[in-house]
Parts: C-alpha cells; structure tokens; sequence
C-alpha cells in the first residue's frame, strides 16, 4: 500500500515543509486503508470524503495526508509497542510516515520530493 502511494505522500510531505511551513516535528504523514478497523480514523481526519467512487471504480480507497504530531500520541494507546517508533523525531530531511492497515501499522521515515516523479 505504501510503495504504490509513496511518491504522492513524498510530495504532500514537501507541501507541509515548504508550503505550509511546519517541522518535521509537528506532522505526520497517514496512509489509511479506508475499509479497515482505521476507518474512525479515516472519518476523524477526512469527515466529507467521496470513498465510494473509488469502490466504483475498482479500487481499494486509501486516505492519504498530513496530520498533526497529535495522531502519533493517539496511536501510542492503541498500539503501546509503537511508542518509541511513534516519538521518535525524524531523522535530518526526512518526515515521518505512518501506515495503518487491518494487518495493524508501521512506522517509516520518508524523504519529502519537490514534485510528482511518474
């Protein structure tokens, strides 16, 4: 799920470094399987998304975004054995990213790209 959204969570990164200004210490980039036990997740962060014209077409909607550092410390009392991936600030030019399935979540750290690659 993330290697296929990768490139666009990189840039949406970029946006809230450059764009919107924040630190890498204030966000958290999510990529949510919507049709999982994350969906009162997904709801709390997109309330008004459209998930079911991606149903209709096929595929499995995946919420995708920036959230503030406030999801991570949420997450910490679902998944406790998180905790320490979840603080941790990123590493220099590099965001965190958080990936959360029925299968449960990972942490990773990505680079934030100026642009879209193909």
């Amino acid at each position: 799920m993330v290697e296929q959204c990768l490139n666009r969570l990189s840039h949406i990164a970029y946006r809230s470094l450059h764009i919107k200004g924040l630190k890498p210490n204030e966000f958290v980039m999510t990529c949510i399987e919507v049709d999982s036990r994350w969906r009162w997740l997904v709801d709390q962060l997109m309330p008004d998304a459209d998930w079911q014209e991606w149903r209709d077409r096929g595929a499995e909607p995946v919420a995708l975004g920036s959230s503030t550092w406030r999801v991570c410390e949420l997450l910490i009392e679902i998944l406790p054995e998180l905790k320490n991936q979840l603080l941790e600030t990123p590493g220099e030019g590099r965001v965190k990213l958080v990936a959360l399935d029925e299968g449960g979540a990972t942490v990773y750290e990505i680079e934030p790209l100026p642009e879209l690659l193909n």
